[in-house]
């Protein structure tokens, strides 16, 4: 029985297939220190920003606050908007989880806000469930790795 290949997979399988409920939002006016805050709460790497009208006008993540916060004379009371990616790219539920790796890789970004057809915010799609989707595709060839690329082992497990 042939077995497909991984392009194909990626390029039929659509995101709210492998969606995750998890999702971290906030209004534009918070502070650096309520984000940072929310994120330590809800373990989160990011925070979708979002108007009244659940429209995405920002990410705030991780990477915001090691290269952008992280830096004398910034103050934590200081408005996260400031700080968060304006303009991140967005994509629907609709989509491939291949045009997900595609644009993760072109933006250079761990996290995709995800939209409906009014541009209303509706989730998020995050590196780390693009990888547990990847795992559970492949799980033998995955669990079964050693855990250095270039280890050997000299004898037979269990022998």
């Amino acid at each position: 029985m042939p077995t497909k290949k991984i392009s194909d997979i990626l390029m039929e399988k659509k995101i709210y297939q492998i969606l995750r409920p998890k999702l971290v939002t906030a209004a534009p006016d918070l502070t650096l220190q309520q984000a940072l805050d929310l994120m330590r709460r809800e373990k989160s790497g990011y925070i979708v920003v979002a108007d009244a009208h659940l429209k995405v006008v920002g990410l705030f993540t991780e990477r915001d606050v090691l290269m952008k916060v992280l830096r004398p004379g910034i103050s934590l009371n200081e408005p996260m908007a400031k700080y968060m990616n304006a303009k991140p790219p967005v994509l629907t539920k609709k989509d491939t989880v291949g045009t997900a790796i595609e644009t993760m890789n072109t933006h250079n970004v761990r996290h995709i806000p995800l939209v409906d057809e009014l541009g209303q915010m509706t989730g998020v799609l995050s590196v780390r469930t693009i990888v547990i989707f990847l795992a559970e595709l492949f799980p033998v060839e995955v669990f079964n790795l050693p855990p250095k690329s270039d280890q050997i082992h000299e004898t037979a497990e269990g022998g």
